[in-house]
């Protein structure tokens, strides 16, 4: 297996993985579940795939969220 190869799906991997991107909705864990089983298949190692959060980020209220920021910043 092409080693840059490797590199570049675990780069992509890496950053679907970071918060934000794989804990936003179901889709994105799945998005990065299937690079994880990729580069698991080529670095011949079993996958270490991500479970649901508590909460979903599209879920959240961010209007809510950023009256509470504020709201505790203020005092």
């Amino acid at each position: 297996m092409d080693d840059k190869l490797i590199k570049q799906i675990r780069d992509l991997r890496d950053v679907q993985g970071r918060d934000g991107n794989w804990n936003y909705d179901p889709y994105m864990q799945g998005l990065y579940n299937g690079l994880e089983f990729a580069l698991s298949i080529m670095e011949k190692r079993e996958p270490q795939f991500r479970n649901a959060p508590d909460q979903w980020l599209a879920d959240l209220n961010l209007t809510a969220v950023l009256a509470e920021l504020v709201e505790t910043e203020s005092t």
